[in-house]
């Protein structure tokens, strides 16, 4: 066996520097060139028309499970990482994802979502007014970071003295989860693992203790959790409290800082939405479709399927481009344009089907929040001079970090 190396798709740019920055004029060339492009370097199909991707999430011929698909392509030293990967609930097929959404689902309904606000609001308050308090400030370090993490661990129950940890953990097991049927490194592979081995040690102890005296959050209810006989092993457990953690933390982070970056490129709608503060959740839907966090999402043909011209044969890799998805011309007029009064729902940011994220109401009600309060604390918010960069995760797309300075109302 053998890891994956740094397989750059020839002249199309895709896995390569050029994505990392700005991967949409290459999503636009290729939807109108080749929307269902063949990747030799990936090994995969990439999808990025809307309505083929569309098809791919929610046709029950293509399959969640790319684990046991690609696997094979890693060293046996890394077999750990894949062993929890392949219980992630994002990532396995029925029955076994109704068993285990079920288990988590009721978590993030609507109703419960709502218990959440005072706290998400007060955290955010005083986030925003400790760098008004600054002469510069780094959005995504001073905000866009903690105040996710701080309430994805209040919710599932990891102490503040704690979160730190937890939270380097979490970041360099995504790198892997996200990207390991496209693109990892020997290092990213190593991180992952030395990670998801101190988590399984931390989480293991705090299981116990929560045997002994359960508290009022996720992790005690997914420990004691049983649904018609079943309950979580405790592979499924640490695989999806990870995974419960990082919805609930990088993607929002993303979702943040690239929002506040749209609007600050884009004044006269940072102005709109002064003026009509209403229109803040059609705002974050826009954020979603131009600049989708989760930038593609696997699937794997379970039969073989005809897209277009084009037939993807059973058990071929699909790589399904969310962030191209968003910008087909075919979704809506203007699609490269911000629009905070435009109303849609239509975007595949969240996913679709059964595989919908179980985190959606919480991340849109947490970013509905955040831009309340900045917009109530802030009179102007100015992007500072410098460079910037976004993390070195082609499927995650988060600004690394964000200066600005903020101007009390």
């Amino acid at each position: 066996m053998k890891t994956t190396s740094a397989a750059y798709s020839g002249n199309t740019g895709l896995f390569g520097p050029a994505m990392i920055e700005n991967p949409y004029p290459l999503y636009q060339r290729l939807r109108a060139r080749d929307p269902v492009h063949w990747d030799e370097g990936m090994g995969a199909w990439v999808l990025t028309s809307y309505e083929h991707c569309k098809t791919a999430l929610k046709d029950p011929r293509f399959s969640s499970d790319r684990v046991s698909k690609v696997r094979h392509r890693y060293a046996e030293d890394y077999q750990e990482l894949f062993d929890i990967l392949s219980v992630l609930m994002v990532q396995v097929d029925e029955p076994l994802h109704g068993r285990l959404r079920d288990l988590v689902h009721h978590a993030f309904t609507r109703t419960a979502v709502e218990t959440y606000e005072e706290p998400i609001r007060s955290r955010g308050r005083a986030l925003i007014e400790a760098m008004l308090a600054k002469p510069e400030a780094d959005f995504i370090a001073d905000f866009a970071i903690p105040l996710p993490i701080l309430v994805i661990s209040d919710i599932v129950g990891i102490p503040e003295e704690d979160r730190h940890l937890v939270k380097k953990w979490c970041d360099d097991y995504t790198v892997v989860a996200l990207n390991y049927y496209t693109h990892l490194t020997k290092q990213q592979l190593e991180d992952g693992l030395s990670s998801v081995r101190a988590f399984k040690l931390y989480l293991f102890e705090r299981v116990a203790e929560i045997r002994r005296s359960p508290g009022d959050n996720l992790l005690s209810e997914l420990v004691l959790a049983e649904r018609d006989g079943h309950v979580l092993s405790e592979v499924e457990l640490l695989a999806n409290t990870i995974l419960l953690l990082n919805a609930g933390n990088e993607t929002t982070t993303a979702l943040l800082g690239n929002g506040l970056k749209l609007l600050m490129d884009n004044p006269a709608q940072f102005e709109v939405l002064r003026e009509r503060p209403e229109l803040i959740p059609n705002a974050i839907e826009e954020f979603l479709r131009l600049d989708s966090p989760v930038q593609y999402v696997g699937r794997v043909a379970k039969e073989d399927v005809r897209l277009g011209e084009t037939t993807i044969a059973r058990g071929e890799l699909v790589l399904v481009m969310l962030g191209a998805a968003g910008r087909d011309p075919a979704l809506l007029a203007e699609p490269n344009k911000l629009d905070v009064t435009r109303t849609h729902d239509h975007h595949l940011a969240f996913g679709t089907g059964h595989h919908l994220c179980a985190g959606v109401q919480l991340a849109r009600m947490e970013s509905r929040i955040a831009f309340e309060e900045l917009l109530k604390m802030t009179s102007r918010i100015e992007s500072l001079p410098g460079q910037l960069r976004h993390s070195e995760n082609f499927s995650l797309r988060c600004y690394k970090s964000l200066p600005v300075r903020l101007v009390a109302r």
